[in-house]
């Protein structure tokens, strides 16, 4: 089985994500509202962390599945944007 090739970043490609990463947070009301934290930002990848609560639990008591696409999309935004090219997707 092939592997993907592995991109190497220079610092301040990270750099760069890192900080586009914290600007679209502090931006991000709604991210904030649940409770999103960033745990790594670099170019074309974002890892999220969101400590579920009752807040975030459905009729079943369990999380619910719009915080779970929220927290998905909100990393892809981040991911996508990390070369601080304004993009949205669609579709």
């Amino acid at each position: 089985m092939s592997q993907a090739p592995t991109q190497t970043w220079s610092d301040q490609q990270r750099d760069l994500a890192k900080r586009v990463a914290t600007a679209m947070l502090s931006n991000d009301l709604y991210s904030q509202s649940l409770g999103m934290r960033i745990v790594e930002a670099e170019p074309e990848r974002c890892l999220m962390a969101l400590t579920v609560g009752e807040q975030h639990l459905n009729g079943h008591k369990i999380c619910h599945g719009g915080a779970i696409f929220s927290l998905a999309d909100t990393a892809f935004a981040h991911a996508c944007n990390s070369h601080n090219l304004t993009t949205v997707s669609q579709a």
